[in-house]
This record gives structure tokens, sequence and C-alpha cells, in this order.
């Protein structure tokens, strides 16, 4: 399990305000070399930029929702800010804040402030609601919560970004003004020798299992085979017992909702039938904060809730492996998103991606309704956001990443 849980008491960390610095830092002479140097990307192309500009010019308070594919995300969409001439905040976890003083400086440079996704962090919402009602900068948010790793598809939303959205519109829309989403697709391209890069991923793999190299394989089965690999693993550490007649997405299925289901049973008593994101931040919430504060905890009794803490890291893993990914004749993104992830699930090292060009496109703003949302109801205003990133996403696709000939 990669270091996502800090062991300290969390304290909230603001962004530098300076606009000027964060310009600055924007600057293409400091930009582009972090684009290339520290993420291995080679171009930006951002597109539909007038329409974000247009929300500026009106005055409209702004979010940003993009997909989440890569770490590299926020430094990506930079370019875009660069190109309407303001800088924007940007909510970050906060165990990226506690990676040295260098990358806790660069975050707070950008715009970047903590949330602490272990516990209701007051301070973040707060922060996040009255810069968004004053107007100060666009505000960047993403609601899968976390990577995905998979550039086509989307994880279930949290709903803290439209929570935050609505309260600040409600606040806004007493004073006669608006505020805005806009959703941002971000499509990566590979843009280096494929069977090197493909063999940079899954060599490791080979030599984990201490089998014969798996080169021999075609793309896709040879990628398959790797994500079978890393499934029976995860599945033997938590005595998940595989049926060999499901089809290999069910047997994912199977060990998220055996781990998740353990999870829950000890911290609330029953299993949860809301979605993979809500039920992973409900055991995160429960477990974690024990774990920081309670000091009669015993040592088994901690134990078992980092267990439960990295039952909920493998759930995320096997849902972010979407169904039918590599159906078909997938592009060679498509094969390099999966090849990355068993790599990265197995070794649990985040490793830079190969040589990458970006399209970013802004989509049309969504005004967002000043009246509160009914729990019990699915958002709208989520349904309207991941219906234009799906579409975008998918023609983004077709025109960028052709199938594998």
């Amino acid at each position: 399990m990669q270091k996502i849980f800090i062991e300290k008491p969390y304290r909230f960390v603001q962004p530098l305000m300076w606009d000027w610095l964060a310009k600055l830092m924007n600057n293409r002479l400091v930009h582009i070399p972090l684009l290339r140097f520290s993420e291995s990307i080679v171009s930006v192309e951002s597109r539909g930029v007038e329409r974000l500009k247009n929300s500026i010019d009106a005055g409209h308070a702004i979010m940003l929702i993009p997909n989440h594919p890569r770490t590299s995300d926020p430094v990506v969409l930079y370019d875009v800010m660069r190109r309407v001439g303001k800088p924007m905040f940007a909510m970050a976890s906060w165990h990226l804040f506690n990676h040295g003083w260098h990358n806790r400086a660069i975050i707070r440079l950008y715009g970047g402030y903590s949330v602490n996704r272990e516990g209701l962090d007051k301070s973040s919402v707060s922060f996040s609601v009255k810069a968004l009602q004053d107007n100060v900068r666009p505000l960047l948010m993403f609601p899968e919560g976390a990577t995905s790793r998979t550039n086509d598809t989307l994880m279930p939303f949290l709903d803290g970004p439209t929570f935050i959205a609505r309260t600040a519109a409600r606040r806004r829309s007493k004073l006669g003004l608006k505020t805005v989403i806009h959703p941002i697709a971000i499509r990566y391209m590979f843009d280096g020798d494929f069977k090197t890069e493909l063999n940079r991923l899954l060599d490791p793999v080979d030599e984990m299992f201490g089998g014969e190299s798996t080169r021999n394989l075609d793309a896709v089965p040879r990628v398959r085979l790797a994500l079978s690999k890393l499934v029976a693993r995860k599945a033997a550490r938590f005595d998940v017992e595989l049926n060999p007649e499901l089809g290999a997405f069910e047997q994912r299925q199977a060990v998220l909702q055996s781990v998740m289901n353990a999870a829950e049973m000890r911290c609330f008593g029953a299993s949860s039938s809301e979605s993979i994101s809500d039920r992973i931040r409900n055991v995160r919430t429960s477990a974690f904060p024990e774990i920081l504060n309670n000091k009669d905890l015993s040592e088994a009794d901690r134990q078992i809730r980092w267990l439960d803490l990295e039952r909920t890291y493998l759930a995320w893993q096997m849902a972010s492996y979407p169904e039918g990914y590599l159906d078909g004749n997938p592009s060679i993104e498509r094969i390099l998103d999966i090849a990355a992830k068993v790599n990265e699930d197995l070794t649990d090292v985040p490793r830079r991606s190969g040589r990458q060009r970006v399209v970013v496109e802004v989509c049309d703003p969504i005004e967002v309704p000043a009246s509160k949302h009914r729990g019990d109801k699915a958002d709208p205003l989520v349904a309207q956001i991941e219906e234009q990133l799906k579409e975008r996403l998918e023609k983004l696709e077709n025109e960028l990443c052709p199938a594998r000939k």
C-alpha cells in the first residue's frame, strides 16, 4: 500500500495567495520543462479555452471539474489557465503535502490546498466555498477522488464538489451573481515506441512471479495474463477464494465485494449498497481516526484497523479496472493504461509514464442551481457533468487514439 495515510495530526495547508507568484510559476519557461522532465509530457493542446474565458469575463464564479486519469492532471491544466491569464486554486489530498518540502512548496505555489480525505475537513470545505463565493480564482476539484489511471472511463463521483458549488451558488444568488461548472476532458496519447514501453511495464511483472518471459504473447493477452496474476495474488492475501467459472471482471468484483464487506462489517456491523467511492470513504473515516487519535487502542486493534485500510486500498484497485476496457481492438493507450496499473498495483511504486502528448478540452459551462439537493435522490448536476465528460472523452478517443493496427 502506498503511503497515502499520514500518521500525524492533520493541519490544513493553505495555498500561497499571491497571484503574481502563481503566474510566475506558470510561465512557459517553468511550466513546460516541469511537464517534460517530471511527467514526460512533450506537448499540451488546450481546446475550448474561449468558453472558460467567456465565463471569467462575465464575472461568474467558476469550478473546474475534470476527469482524473493521471497524477499530472493539475499541472497539465495550468496550460489552460495560462491561456486565460488566471491562476486557480486546487484541492489536493493532504498526503501529497507530506512528501518533502519541495513538493509541498510547488503545490502551494500553484494554488494547491489540502483536504483530509480520512475525516470531515471543515477548514478545507470552508476555504473552498469562500474562494468560490468571493470569485477569487477558478476552483479545481476532482470528483473521482483519486486517479483512475484509465483515459477513457470515469469512476463514480463523490458529492463534495457539487455540495461546495451549490453552497457557494446559494450565497452568490442573493447578490444576483452566477456560479458555473466547466467540465474538462483530459486525454493522454502515448508518443513513444509501444513495444519498448510495454516491456518496461510488464518485464518486472514477469520477474515478480518468477516465471518465463511473456514477451512471446501478443500485447492484449499478455496484459490480461498479468492482470489475472495480480488478482490471484491480491485475493490470496485476503483469503478470497476465486471462482474459476467467473469471468475476469466478475472475479475482480468478487474480490472487491469480499474485502469491503469484511471492512464494513467490522466498522458498522453491516455492508453497504452505496457507490464504491462512498463505501471506501466511510470505512476510512471510521478506521483511520481511531488509529491516529485513540491512545487506548491496543496494538492488535491497530493492526485490525490497518487491515481495513488495506482492504479499501485493494477495493479501489479492483474497481478501477473497467469492464471491457481491452475488448475488441483496443488502442495502444488502453493497453498501456492497464499494463501500467498492473505494474503499479503489484509494486506499490508509482512509475512515470512514457512520452505523452495531452489534449485538454474545456466543455460548456453548467449553471449551478441555488437550490439544495435532496440527498435521497441522484444529483442531476452530477449527471450533467458526467454526461458532458463521457461524450467528450469518447470523441477524443475516436479522434486521437485509433484502434491498434
